[in-house]
């Protein structure tokens, strides 16, 4: 007996159990969304040290839900900001505030021909029309903040809103955030629903600003022809199945040939002056899906990491399982699963500006490789930069008409000259 067990000790030494596997590498981590963002909102006063693509799209998206959270009067707090009057004045921080509801729509402004500045309409003057022939209207809000700035700079906290309106004329739509407004130019009074939010939030490493924009789901398809064929508020259901119907696939680019007749991107001509309230619809779509283009950038910026960040945080935040989307009806927020976030702009260390690293009249060709900017680097609203796409657009992005320099660090707004004394510019 005991020289049997003696013969089964080595068989069971080389027949146990089998050596551990090594441990699995760790997923990649994804850019995710923190449920304290909705619960508990608040305005982080700098992007991390890290300053991953990451990090600058969880910074804009919590500005984001701390401003569209509910202020004690009910109103999204961006509401609440002080409004700018584009004809106020100078020196508009030492007036009463205007703020409220009722003093964004006292401000309200339609795009009507080209402005004194580019707060007051389109980046580029032209008036945009949606399907049902209606003028856009605007707002831009500033927080209070903005008043304590100097020459120097501005002081923490500043943060400017541009906001644009769409007008629905069946009256409210549970999948936009609305107002009523009662309009000079209006009959009665009317409708308004939010269709795109630009945020420029100032902070003491990124000067430049951190340009943040948001539009409704339903705007504009991709000019691809990948997205959705009907159902657009920006594009009518015969040109958006016109794209589908000759879709390319491209990440970029203009709308297929095929589609000419129907006028994309093309603003209408009002040579007598201000376009009127009310006009011939124009078909919009968009070029550059989140401002993003395929591939590195000629300065290094790392398109598909910026494409990346953008579309987890929407998905994690305005998906079909988004923290938003299920969030109860009855909850103020729930509104805003009906918006995404296009994408951010901003330059690596706080840097001037600069020209842009992509194709565009300022650039003169490839762009600049040595261009300091970051992130949706054609970035575009489809309701404030409708006609400022592609390499032939003199206003790639947001730093096309905002440009920075710490020479003159106010300049990167176009409404503090008529916010502050003279003294402060």
């Amino acid at each position: 007996m005991n020289h049997r067990i003696f013969l089964l000790l080595p068989l069971l030494a080389f027949t146990g159990c089998p050596e551990p596997k090594p441990p699995t590498p760790p997923v990649p981590a994804t850019c995710e969304a923190d449920p304290n963002w909705i619960t508990n909102p608040s305005m982080p006063g700098e992007v991390p040290e890290a300053e991953s693509f990451c990090d600058f799209y969880q910074f804009s998206w919590q500005w984001f839900l701390a401003q569209a959270s509910p202020s004690g009067s009910g109103d999204p707090v961006f509401m609440q900001n002080r409004v700018y009057s584009p004809t106020g004045g100078n020196d508009q921080c030492a007036d009463p505030p205007i703020t409220g509801v009722l003093g964004a729509m006292s401000q309200l402004v339609p795009r009507q021909g080209k402005p004194n500045n580019f707060e007051d309409a389109q980046a580029d003057g032209n008036a945009l029309y949606d399907q049902n022939g209606n003028i856009l209207y605007y707002n831009a809000f500033y927080t209070q903040a903005y008043c304590s700035s100097t020459a120097a700079g501005f002081a923490p906290g500043s943060m400017e809103a541009k906001v644009s309106w769409v007008v629905l004329k069946d009256g409210p739509d549970p999948t936009y955030y609305t107002i009523s407004a009662s309009l000079p130019d209006q009959e009665e009074e009317i409708t308004l629903g939010l269709v795109g939010l630009h945020l420029a939030i100032w902070t003491p490493n990124h000067p430049e600003m951190i340009w943040a924009t948001w539009e409704h789901k339903t705007n504009a398809p991709l000019c691809n022809g990948t997205s959705a064929a009907s159902g657009w508020s920006l594009a009518s259901d015969n040109a958006s199945a016109c794209l589908a119907a000759n879709a390319s696939g491209a990440t970029t680019g203009a709308p297929d040939p095929s589609c000419n007749d129907y006028g994309f991107n093309v603003p209408a001509v009002h040579p007598t002056g201000a376009a009127p309230i009310t006009g011939a619809p124009i078909n919009v779509c968009r070029q550059y899906a989140h401002g993003n283009q395929d591939g590195e950038a000629i300065n290094g910026n790392d398109n598909g990491a910026n494409l990346a960040a953008i579309t987890e945080l929407n998905e994690a935040l305005v998906g079909t399982e988004g923290l938003i989307t299920t969030l109860p009806g009855d909850n103020p927020l729930s509104v805003w699963s009906n918006y995404e976030m296009v994408g951010a702009l901003w330059t690596k260390d706080g840097a001037d500006s600069g020209p842009p690293p992509v194709p565009s009249l300022q650039s003169q060709g490839a762009g600049d490789a040595d261009s300091p900017q970051r992130g949706s680097l054609e970035l575009t609203n489809m309701t404030l930069e409708t006609f400022q796409q592609g390499d032939t657009s003199a206003i790639p992005n947001c730093f096309g008409c905002h440009n920075y320099t710490a020479a003159s660090p106010l300049d990167v707004s176009h409404i503090q000259s008529k916010l502050l004394p003279a003294s402060a510019e």
